[in-house]
Formats: structure tokens, sequence, C-alpha cells
């Protein structure tokens, strides 16, 4: 099985050294604190991981183990009503 990486924020990126971390933790794809993200294992992400190891926690885990995401809902429910567009069909009585 392929190796995935877990990847949390358990820090603040505030007070560290802010041009170098925080670029790299954008990079990852962090947008706030205790975010989870699932990432593959590769020599790219391990390094900027090794750049901000003490921001993040990190878990090796198997492929298998990734939940499934859920897909956002909108907000609202669409209603599949007759669509009318203002002809009138053919009654096939013409004279």
């Amino acid at each position: 099985m392929a190796k995935k990486l877990k990847i949390t924020q358990v820090r603040s990126i505030i007070h560290s050294q802010a041009k170098k971390h925080k670029s790299v933790m954008t990079s990852l794809g962090f947008r706030k604190n205790y975010a989870t993200l699932y990432k593959n294992d590769n020599p790219q992400i391990r390094g900027m991981l090794a750049k901000v190891r003490h921001l993040v926690e990190v878990v090796e885990i198997d492929e298998k183990d990734v939940p499934v995401a859920v897909p956002a809902s909108k907000g609202y429910t669409v209603i599949e009503a007759a669509r009318t567009t203002g002809k009138k069909e053919p009654d096939g009585d013409e004279t």
C-alpha cells in the first residue's frame, strides 16, 4: 500500500519566522490552526515538514485509512419542477 502522511497544524505561525514558515505552511495547504491534511509521502513534502516540524504533528498512515471527503452543502436545496418555456405545444388540430 502507498503511504500517506496525516499532517495536523498544532501551533500558530504568528510568532515564528514569519516569511519562511508562512510560505511553507501555505504551500502545504494550511489555512487555520488545528487543520488536518493528508499528503503523499515523498521527499518534497518531507523537506517542507522538516522546516516547520515545530508547528505540525505528522503521522504515517496507509492510503486506505484516509477518510473520504464529504461534499459541502450549498446551503440551499434545488427543487426540480415542471419547466415551462412560455411556448404552447401544438395540438395537431391545425385547419
